[in-house]
């Protein structure tokens, strides 16, 4: 039930779901019980100079890396190998799974860390499927409080960076004022998270203006289910999140 991954592959699961239901909790159970934990607990030696990092992810689907053609091209994994080049042997675990809700990770993978290793960065991905269900954004804003506080105490030496929640009205799945009631939804939920992204230890990434910025190459921008991002589209992600990472690990 939990994925890892250190200079390793790790599964992923996905498909485009009929709004609500197959994005939701099939994938949760799909994603969540096809993970297997792929770190050993060696570490490669790095340069005796050059610290070596750990960092936990929790989220949904787009965390997982679903809609990329590999694991490794999904975007935390891609920033993670941009810190790995700049301090190698450092890990990765990824606890997230498909379909999950911001309080699916309050409940499901929160608990977990309590028998982690001291992580030096929590990257957290998730919302897109609470756009998707169409939570409300006060209900939506203070799971995602309860979510950054639960983490914070059980880490709390630990930075945070906090990915904000992609336009989900990108996929042509939503379309009409369907599509617009979604766009605003999204963007009022990435302004909660934005909003919670304060202190030194707290990071954002803007992945809403990412998403946007993509708007009119949406074709290229998306996977083959038309929601999850394709190669292209975790690419962008990556670029957004490894400064962000850099910055939070010192870098």
């Amino acid at each position: 039930m939990r994925r890892s991954a250190f200079l390793a592959n790790a599964g992923s699961t996905g498909a485009a779901a009929s709004v609500a239901a197959a994005l939701g909790t099939a994938l949760l159970s799909a994603t969540g019980c096809a993970s297997s934990r792929v770190a050993s607990d060696r570490f490669a030696q790095g340069p005796a100079t050059k610290p070596r990092f750990r960092i936990v992810a929790l989220g949904d689907s787009l965390a997982v890396g679903t809609g990329a053609s590999s694991p490794e091209k999904g975007f935390i994994f891609q920033a993670y190998l941009r810190l790995n080049e700049r301090y190698p042997g450092s890990r990765i675990d990824d606890l997230a799974m498909g379909g999950a809700t911001v309080a699916d990770v309050l409940r499901l993978q929160t608990p977990r860390l309590a028998h982690e290793a001291p992580a030096n960065v929590a990257i957290v991905c998730v919302g897109g499927n609470d756009v998707v269900r169409r939570t409300a954004p006060a209900a939506f804003a203070a799971d995602y409080a309860a979510l950054v506080e639960r983490i914070r105490a059980a880490l709390p030496t630990t930075a945070l960076v906090l990915c904000g929640v992609p336009d989900v009205a990108l996929s042509p799945l939503f379309t009409g004022r369907d599509g617009d009631a979604i766009a605003r939804l999204a963007r009022e939920d990435d302004g909660a998270v934005r909003a919670l992204a304060h202190g030194g230890r707290t990071h954002f990434v803007d992945l809403f203006a990412a998403t946007r910025a993509r708007r009119a190459d949406a074709a290229r921008f998306l996977s083959d289910d038309r929601f999850h991002p394709s190669d292209a589209g975790h690419a962008a992600f990556a670029e957004a999140l490894a400064p962000v990472l850099l910055r939070a690990v010192g870098g």
